[in-house]
């Protein structure tokens, strides 16, 4: 704690130590002493220091942070609104009221006071700014209300001191990432410009000013004012909507949105602005479905799992010997319960879907954990999936007719379609699988032509766009259909649907070279024209679309990203090659995904890493080609791995077995024995083979 009179006051006030705090100084460093190691001590001298110094916001505030440390959030808060009805505007208080109240009662009760504080305590406590906007969003990803995790989290960057900003940034990108939050929500979005007279421009320019400091409530209610004033303005509808959704007011940012749709000229802005609105409402809709796990206590385990071993409905899967988990190492077993069972002889295009996912649990002693069975289903199928997992385990399996189901998640309705799960045969490997789903993607597209949907007025999207007035409608639609195959891990080419529904195809979006791509709303990827960008734009597009993981927009990305020389030596070509190689291996081009292996070797420097980095190559074209476990490739492969790697790293044999095996490709094993040799024209025995391992010269890590 700084001593010098003339520095700046610990108490963040901003006035020099002399002109503030000095009085209390040395009783401030005393309670600095003592509150980790004698809190209630701490909190006596603080009392003490209190009556005699009523004024200063220091004291409080630390008293605060003891009573909170030690649970006594009621005190706390009486302590900060005794303050407040002396002090309303000192910004540090408010910020520890608003913590309190956040902690206590919520975001929605305590709305208010935290955007007091925010608005009071921006400029002077930008840090405590941002640690209440991180907590805010954990709030709003348990009440899942993605877009406002979303903005909370970047306020929180932007207002975080420089030493917190990666952590935050982290959590951000780990956001961000989540496949299970539809990816428009993962972005940001941008507030239109608006067209007013000057004098509603001012208050316009007010409501914007407020937003970038996190005060939504405040801005959203500026501009239902002016939507008040001008309700046929469709940008002022549309950005109220905006604020409404970052505040964690779904119903009612869907509502805004839904009419700036109906106003907005431009089409294809108009469309993503419904297209928005019918996300929203997919958020907050009560039509859905759940994903859910019964638990039953079984007896005697090892009888229990011979029983299901015998059931034709149900399938063992392999066991994952690296995962050392310590709940999985209570898993005696994991299976799929089957909708169909499984004939002796499968037919590959015609293999059961999976009804369940059955975990088997050992008793553990250590946690007096009594043994017991998971079984996660959809809500439709549990009861079915229970039954008949009692009738396989008979006597051994307790009956608990009170027990329920407890949900797991929950999905909107339109996701059910795109939810399925085809059991695997290992013999057959993951490229015929994709195959499958391919097929069933197709069928489960056009059952979506043909149903009813709720955001078209019952009507199916063919029926729908038979009239024009629905376009807009219409082709939002499509986007949500996207969205809703994009978090169900499929990414289809929709140019063929809104060809048939007679949708216009979205215009390219014009950008300029100082226009950061990271600045745009994701919704608005799929138009930018990526021949037109700059070498520093395609780099960002690519990492962006990456990070979202949209199968369809990396593939036109890292495209157009290995076409520039400069630009691809800034994202570096190994990494550009792999993830040309990961599109192809989704699309079951292997060809393609051959050529981006042989760009990526030709793209290795002769270094000292040149050895491990060929090496990471040629095990991940291994994975790529035992997708196809008849691939002619193969064989060469594993020839050429086992003579380049196996007696330079011995270990890396047992890498490759493991790999065959967990892809059901064993009859390659027999590939990896060494090849016969023979030494001047003599029969090979062991002694020639030493006498040839001696005269070879040492290997050298990063030599060939």
């Amino acid at each position: 704690m700084a001593h010098d009179p003339y520095a700046p006051c610990m108490c963040g006030s901003g006035k020099k130590l002399k002109f503030c705090c000095q009085d209390i100084l040395a009783d401030l460093v005393k309670v600095e002493k003592l509150i980790d190691s004698q809190p209630d001590a701490a909190e006596k001298l603080l009392r003490s220091l209190m009556a005699q110094h009523t004024d200063k916001e220091i004291l409080v505030t630390q008293l605060v942070s003891v009573l909170t440390r030690k649970g006594q959030f009621d005190d706390a808060r009486h302590q900060l609104v005794d303050f407040l009805r002396r002090h309303p505007d000192e910004p540090r208080a408010l910020l520890s009221l608003a913590d309190v109240c956040l902690a206590t009662e919520g975001f929605a009760a305590s709305r208010r006071i935290i955007h007091r504080a925010f608005q009071l305590g921006a400029r002077q406590f930008p840090a405590g700014v941002a640690m209440l906007a991180s907590q805010i969003a954990q709030q709003m990803a348990r009440a899942g209300c993605a877009m406002s995790v979303r903005e909370h989290l970047a306020l929180s960057v932007r207002m975080a001191p420089a030493e917190r900003r990666n952590a935050l940034l982290m959590q951000l990108a780990n956001f961000e990432s989540q496949r299970t939050v539809p990816y428009p929500f993962r972005g940001r979005f941008a507030l239109l410009p608006v067209e007013l007279d000057e004098e509603l421009q001012k208050e316009e320019q007010r409501a914007r000013k407020v937003s970038q400091i996190g005060c939504w409530e405040p801005a959203a209610i500026l501009y239902s004012r002016l939507v008040e004033k001008q309700p046929q303005n469709g940008a002022l509808w549309h950005n109220l909507g905006l604020f409404r959704a970052w505040d964690g007011r779904i119903p009612e940012a869907a509502e805004a949105l839904h009419k700036a749709a109906d106003l907005i000229d431009d089409f294809d802005t108009a469309v993503e602005t419904e297209a928005l609105a019918q996300l929203l409402d997919l958020e907050v809709g009560k039509d859905g479905y759940a994903v859910v796990q019964a638990s039953v206590p079984v007896e005697s385990v090892s009888q229990l799992l011979t029983s299901l071993d015998a059931d034709s409905r149900l399938v063992r899967m392999p066991a994952n010997p690296n995962d050392e988990n310590a709940e999985t190492a209570r898993v005696a077993a994991e299976y799929e319960l089957l909708a169909d069972p499984l004939p002796d002889e499968v037919d590959p295009d015609n293999l059961p879907d999976v009804l369940a996912d059955i975990t088997v649990y050992d008793a553990d002693e250590s946690s007096e954990a009594d043994p017991q069975v998971l079984i996660v289903a959809l809500d439709d199928d549990i009861k079915e999936a229970t039954a008949l997992f009692h009738d396989v385990a008979g006597d051994l399996a307790q009956s608990d007719e009170e027990s329920e189901p407890v949900p797991v998640s929950r999905m909107p309705q339109t996701c059910r379609l795109f939810d399925w799960k085809i059991h695997h045969a290992e013999h057959l490997g993951s490229s015929h699988f994709r195959k499958l789903d391919r097929q069933r993607l197709d069928a489960a597209l056009q059952q979506w032509l043909e149903l009813p949907s709720t955001s078209l007025g019952d009507e199916s999207p063919q029926q729908a766009a038979k009239d024009a007035n629905n376009l807009v409608k219409v082709g939002a639609s499509v986007i949500t259909l996207d969205v809703v195959c994009n978090r169900m891990g499929y990414d289809p080419d929709l140019a063929e649907i809104r060809s048939r529904l007679g949708v216009p195809v979205p215009s390219p979006l014009k950008s300029d070279e100082q226009q950061a791509i990271t600045s745009l709303p994701l919704l608005q990827f799929a138009r930018l024209a990526e021949s037109e960008l700059s070498d520093e734009q395609v780099v960002d597009f690519t990492n962006r679309v990456t990070l979202v993981r949209h199968l369809l927009l990396i593939e036109r990305a890292v495209t157009e990203l290995v076409k520039r020389p400069t630009a691809l030596e800034r994202f570096t070509p190994m990494r550009a090659h792999m993830l040309r190689a990961t599109v192809a291996r989704e699309k079951n081009d292997l060809k393609m995904a051959s050529e981006c292996f042989a760009d990526a070797r030709q793209s290795v420097t002769d270094d000292q890493d040149s050895f491990r980095t060929k090496l990471e190559l040629d095990i991940r074209e291994l994975s790529f080609r035992l997708d196809n476990p008849t691939d002619e490739e193969l064989p060469a492969l594993l020839a050429s791995i086992r003579d380049r790697y196996f007696v330079k790293i011995p270990e890396i044999e047992e890498v490759i077995r493991e790999e065959l095996v967990n892809s059901g490709c064993t009859h390659l094993l027999d590939q990896l024995q060494p090849a016969t040799t023979a030494t001047d024209g003599g029969l090979w025995t062991p002694e020639t083979e030493k006498k040839a391992a001696t005269s070879e010269k040492l290997w050298v890590p990063g030599q060939d």
